[in-house]
């Protein structure tokens, strides 16, 4: 396995990575550690509320090399299993034990994650690198270079203007770079899924016995009704609970709407939770404010990179990934490591294109296959009653069986696309068969060189 920390490249650029969020923070780090001079600029402040993620083993394993093991044990909890449950009743179907040998072959661990514990972590890897970071910072438009100056600029919302040689554009789903990458509005549809985020204190868990068992697991707990599902599980070294209400299309669902954001609070006060069973009932009774966000679908963004070749989008202003989700993080994590390891071999300003190109080219297949089957999961846990739910919850109930060697390869088959990914491996086999040859050719003189240097005598 390579490593996701780049060495320093023989070209320093300025880079500004507009967007604060993990896929900027994590870009900023890499290209720091390649280093490149880098600015982030984040609209808000580092304390908003947030809930929880899962962090998939090509996820865990980028961040055991960038912080370490023991750091990395203090902030997470091992996944060791998912139960799956009926919403309704509370009645086990399932469940899918996520086997030591199986994830030891991807290289990392399922860890479950608070995202402040996230964002904290990697805003003090990026400026223990050196990158400067400028929370409350507004950009209000973004202007591509020009022939005489090839140079992106941003403004900010206090007037002032900053220039660098490349922009990264990692400011969401409702990207303000990537309408200037697309030269057009950024059409987004209602995709017929709200979700409710929550996060309940540990201590609040502990003296109820319909509650515990769920603080106290090392597990992903995933609840499954017709129209609504839950993911809940502990994160903060066990400290708190964090979970995901998914409500589709009006069907015994929470109420739809909201906005494409993760700063809408919603009051648990407005909520009617008579179609989830008890366990769900109580914690949402612990839980004051959740945050509400839609889920919006788009024509899929063909060009990552815009028309001069000097802005470039990552994460979710790339490919908006479905909230909620198990692997919408990772994914602009392994945006970060691939580009910042394509930076690493910069010695000089021609390279960016096809660095950029072969950015989009390393990630935008991989990004649409895992948020495809984000959603298919999605949808798999929230069908309704009939025999697709039967037939799933079979399924399920299968999994429950003793497990042998085949079963056991089975699994790590069906994970091994996702989960055993190496993002640096990714960039460096792209270096190493494509990238140095370029880059070497650039640098040798050419034929045509070499006879326009020669003055031919004729007898």
């Amino acid at each position: 396995m390579m490593s996701a920390i780049p060495s320093p490249a023989a070209l320093s650029l300025d880079f500004i990575v507009v967007g604060g969020g993990i896929g900027g923070l994590a870009v900023a780090y890499v290209l720091s550690k390649a280093g490149q001079r880098v600015r982030v600029l984040e609209k808000n402040g580092m304390d908003l509320p947030s809930g929880g993620h899962r962090v998939p083993p090509n996820f865990s394993k980028i961040l055991r090399q960038w912080m370490g093991e023991e750091e990395l044990r203090k902030l997470s909890v091992r996944c060791v299993g998912s139960p799956s449950f009926n919403l309704r009743t509370g009645e086990v179907v399932g469940y899918l034990e996520w086997k030591p040998a199986v994830l030891a072959e991807t290289g990392g661990d399922f860890l479950l994650m608070h995202h402040k514990d996230l964002v904290r972590t990697l805003h003090k890897l990026a400026t223990d690198a050196g990158a400067i970071i400028d929370y409350n910072t507004e950009v209000t438009s973004v202007r591509q270079g020009t022939e005489e100056d090839a140079k992106p600029s941003v403004t900010l919302a206090n007037g002032d203007v900053i220039t660098a040689d490349i922009l990264v554009g990692a400011d969401g789903c409702r990207s303000l770079v990537r309408q200037v990458v697309l030269e057009e509005e950024d059409c987004a549809e209602p995709g017929g899924m709200t979700l409710y985020t929550g996060v309940v204190d540990a201590e609040d868990m502990l003296d109820d016995p319909d509650l515990a068992p769920f603080i106290l697991s090392d597990e992903w707990a995933i609840g499954m009704a017709p129209g609504r599902s839950m993911a809940g599980h502990p994160v903060a070294a066990k400290k708190q609970y964090a979970y995901h209400i998914y409500s589709w299309n009006n069907l015994y669902g929470l109420p739809q709407g909201g906005e494409e954001t993760w700063d809408e609070i919603y009051s648990t006060a407005n909520l009617d939770t008579n179609a989830y069973g008890l366990a769900v009932q109580k914690a949402l009774k612990l839980t004051t404010n959740l945050i509400r966000t839609q889920w919006k679908t788009r024509d899929k963004v063909d060009e990552w990179v815009d028309s001069t070749g000097r802005i470039v989008l990552l994460g979710d202003a790339a490919h908006p990934s479905f909230p909620g989700g198990t692997h919408g993080t990772s994914m602009a994590v392994e945006d970060a490591v691939v580009l910042g390891s394509l930076f690493s071999h910069l010695n000089m300003i021609d390279q960016v294109p096809s660095f950029l190109s072969a950015y989009q080219e390393l990630r935008q297949r991989r990004c649409e296959l895992v948020n495809a089957a984000d959603i298919g999961n999605a949808r798999m846990v929230a069908l309704p009653d009939g025999p697709l739910a039967d037939k799933r919850n079979a399924d399920m109930r299968a999994k429950n069986d003793d497990w042998d060697e085949g079963t056991l390869k089975a699994q790590f088959e069906e994970i091994a696309e996702i989960f055993a990914y190496d993002a640096g491996d990714a960039a460096e086999e792209w270096w190493v068969n494509w990238g140095r040859f370029s880059a070497a050719a650039r640098e040798q003189p050419s034929m045509t060189d070499f006879f326009s240097g020669i003055t031919m005598h004729h007898s």
